[in-house]
């Protein structure tokens, strides 16, 4: 029997070059909260973390020496323990917000704390995400899932292989990470359009 491909289900919805920079520049890093909001943008979207797990992660669970984030079992999709490493670019925000935080954080054990200390809520980071993608201009609706679709076409992108992003999306099966090389069928399309 041959596979079926997934009849009538959409293609993930990523953002594009401009719309992300757009994004990015929205938060004001003059203030405590437009920092967090923009590291938290930067990990939704060099990591591929989802608004829970973004939401769950303590600061003991940032290993600075080696760069990765452990995503502990309980914060994890399905149960299961995994690791994000960090590029350099995300680290350098990682660190700017560790040094910001530690004047609200009043022993908080999260990340991403509120400025009592208390732990932000994944509601807040969808109107957060919703937000900003407002004010930068984007007509089309950003919740921070759409950040992590952007990850993963990021990845193939940057010549990562498919069982590479499947590992670093922390899928399961690799069918799941597939559907992201349709997603990227516009650059095969212009490759094309290059030749001779």
């Amino acid at each position: 029997m041959a596979a079926r491909r997934n009849v009538g289900r959409s293609l993930p919805k990523t953002l594009t070059d401009e719309q992300l920079d757009a994004l990015l520049a929205r938060p004001n890093l003059g203030c405590p909260t437009g920092l967090r909001n923009r590291v938290i943008l930067q990990v939704l979207w060099r990591c591929g973390l989802r608004a829970s797990e973004a939401c769950g992660v303590h600061l003991r669970d940032i290993d600075w020496k080696v760069g990765e984030i452990r995503i502990r079992a309980e914060v994890a999709k399905g149960g299961r323990e995994a690791v994000s490493y960090l590029d350099p670019s995300t680290q350098e925000w990682l660190d700017r917000w560790k040094l910001e935080r530690r004047r609200y954080a009043a022993g908080a054990p999260w990340l991403f704390c509120t400025l009592k200390g208390g732990q932000l809520d994944r509601r807040y980071i969808w109107e957060m995400v919703s937000r900003y993608a407002r004010k930068a201009g984007i007509d089309e609706p950003v919740w921070p899932h759409r950040l992590r679709h952007t990850y993963a076409t990021t990845l193939l992108g940057e010549g990562f292989n498919i069982e590479e992003v499947r590992r670093l999306m922390r899928h399961a099966r690799l069918e799941t990470t597939a559907v992201y090389l349709e997603v990227r069928d516009k650059d095969l399309r212009e490759k094309v359009r290059r030749r001779g």
